[in-house]
């Protein structure tokens, strides 16, 4: 039998429920101003600026050759900067707050460095980064890049802060331009009539030759027959002199071995050996083929090669083309001027002075270069 609750014991029921239920909605509305507090704080940091403010490079001795870069890494253009091939080119980048850092050059040469960025740490070159500890590498916000070859470099910097996801990058365009030719002498041109010939010295140099042996026996009695052959395969010219040789066979049935050797008194190589057939009623028969390998000595007497008259321009250059099967390496090269009977000697790669001016030679692809430069006359010469 249910009897009913006193009236205070109703009350004391209905405060818990009232309780619970205030309890349960401020827990949700505490849960709901959290989540919009983070997404509010995501909203304003995504409107930050970039870690990255500016990335300045300049070339070292160069105080107009400036540049600042800020193009990020959703940007369809860069900046582009122009230095002088050999120059010594500084980049600084502001980033403040930033802990790691990515430089890297792509263009006719490769080079990445990277680490923990130190604000503290003196302009790096590619050496001086190198060259640190493993376990205490860092990155300055300083570096010298030396461009060397002319062409197009892009370098981008990549930071990074602890605790953020995202990274900033920022890149600039170099483009590398050759030096400047130097000013011309003001000396004024003059041509040099010279005939050119080559003093080839004696040398010996190792040769190989081949040549093909084939024969054949077919004559057939009524026993089996056998003959023995001598060929010469090889007639020296006067200018060898005989190594070795050896053979190789391709192909052989009923023969004999092949002795191959050098007949002094012919200047010959000669093949000898020995082939066998059967009797009539059977009719088997013999041959040889292979290839003979000749080693020689090539003995070549010192000779001078005249190749022709030129006029030479200072300043300028001439080329002549050399005759086939001459090398011309370790030729001396001879400068003849006719009016005066002078001899100029000089090797391939080498220069000689020509009264106010030096000639240099050089060999290239078959051909012999001259070029005539002016030397400098000194005051009262």
């Amino acid at each position: 039998m249910n009897l009913p609750l006193p009236q205070h014991a109703e009350r004391r029921r209905r405060a818990g429920l009232r309780s619970l239920a205030i309890g349960t909605t401020a827990a949700m509305a505490g849960g709901i101003a959290v989540f919009a507090l983070q997404y509010g704080l995501g909203r304003v940091s995504a409107g930050y600026p970039p870690v990255v403010h500016a990335l300045f490079c300049e070339a070292e001795g160069q105080a107009d050759r400036t540049v600042l870069g800020m193009a990020g890494d959703d940007s369809a253009v860069a900046p582009v900067a122009e230095f002088i091939a050999g120059s010594l080119v500084t980049c600084r980048i502001e980033a403040p707050g930033a802990d790691y850092g990515s430089w890297s050059l792509v263009g006719g040469t490769r080079a990445i460095r990277s680490g923990p960025l130190d604000p503290t740490e003196p302009c790096q070159s590619s050496d001086a980064f190198a060259s640190q500890d493993a376990a205490r590498l860092r990155l300055s916000t300083c570096q010298r890049i030396q461009v060397e070859r002319p062409g197009l470099y892009v370098l981008s910097v990549t930071v990074m802060s602890r605790g953020q996801s995202s990274v900033d990058r920022v890149r600039l365009a170099i483009r590398v331009v050759p030096a400047p030719a130097a000013p011309a002498p003001s000396t004024a041109p003059r041509s040099e009539r010279l005939a050119v010939s080559l003093r080839l010295p004696a040398q010996v140099t190792g040769q190989a030759r081949q040549a093909d042996l084939s024969a054949a026996f077919s004559e057939h009695g009524l026993l089996p027959q056998s003959r023995d052959f001598e060929r010469v395969v090889y007639r020296l010219d006067p200018r060898e002199e005989f190594v070795s040789t050896t053979f190789r066979a391709r192909s052989a049935a009923n023969a004999s071995a092949v002795q191959v050797g050098y007949v002094p008194a012919s200047r010959a190589v000669v093949a000898r050996f020995t082939l066998r057939s059967g009797p009539v009623v059977d009719r088997w028969r013999g041959w040889v083929s292979g290839t003979v390998d000749i080693r020689l000595r090539l003995r070549e007497a010192a000779q001078e090669v005249a190749l022709t008259e030129v006029a030479l321009q200072v300043p300028g250059r001439v080329e002549l083309p050399l005759p086939d099967g001459i090398d011309a390496s370790h030729a001396t090269i001879l400068l003849h001027r006719p009016e005066t009977a002078t001899v100029i000697e000089l090797a391939p790669g080498g220069s000689a002075a020509l009264d106010l001016a030096r000639v240099t030679a050089r060999l290239q692809a078959g051909v012999l270069v001259l070029e005539a430069e002016p030397t400098p006359q000194t005051p009262g010469g």
